[in-house]
């Protein structure tokens, strides 16, 4: 059964408070947002810090950005999010955020690696850099739009942070919790000089991929503590 536009509500405020809870977000800084359906999404707004967020603060809004429920200003990022959704079908979820280590990578332009089992089975691929464009432009949706291409859960953003899609909250979650964690250990990694050491071919990252969304979880799905 679809779950409810307040159950929807609450679990994207539950996420975006993980987010900040493991600094994947600071300050106001990045935004989320989910598929009520095919034609409206919930999207959070703009200059909130994620734990001060209730769940009538939420905007709906319409893949044209036509406001349908809410009297607060969505997040300047609102056009990236919608490009994305319009893009691609198979995506239920944007998280866009700022964490440190792989917003790191992006400032010196070194896309990120697949190095670790969790990571090639739950991204199953290198996440590469979409070039800089400024924020909340056209500009930056459809270079995001690009790098993401048919198929990529993830993609750094040059100087700016992350956006991780999936086809649930809880999916683009962990890909941006992964992502970063990867960063921080391919940071060390470039630390002691061993930054071409262990990585896993793009093949079996493809593999392990195919594994993790046959066998994985309680009947394909990530269970999450949202209280």
């Amino acid at each position: 059964m679809r779950p409810s536009e307040l159950e929807l509500r609450k679990k994207l405020i539950g996420i975006a408070k993980k987010c900040f809870k493991y600094r994947l977000m600071v300050g106001t800084g990045g935004n989320l947002s989910v598929r009520f359906d095919r034609e409206k999404v919930l999207i959070t707004p703009s200059g909130f810090e994620k734990t001060a967020l209730k769940p009538e603060d939420l905007i709906l809004m319409d893949l044209k950005g036509e406001i349908l429920r809410g009297n607060l200003k969505p997040t300047i990022e609102t056009n990236m999010h919608l490009e994305i959704y319009k893009a691609r079908d198979d995506v239920n979820a944007v998280i866009h955020t700022h964490s440190p280590y792989a917003t790191m990578l992006s400032i010196i332009n070194e896309p990120l690696p697949i190095l670790t089992i969790e990571f090639a089975s739950a991204v199953g691929h290198e996440v590469p850099i979409a070039g800089f464009a400024l924020p909340g432009t056209r500009d930056l949706a459809d270079e995001v739009v690009r790098v993401l291409g048919k198929d990529r859960v993830a993609a750094l953003m040059k100087n700016h942070g992350v956006v991780a899609v999936g086809e649930s909250l809880e999916e683009a979650y962990n890909v941006a919790i992964l992502v970063e964690e990867e960063s921080r250990i391919y940071f060390w990694m470039m630390l002691l000089g061993k930054s071409e050491t262990g990585k896993i071919p793009v093949e079996l990252a493809e593999k392990m991929r195919k594994f993790f969304k046959k066998d994985y979880g309680q009947k394909g799905k990530i269970i999450l503590d949202l209280e």
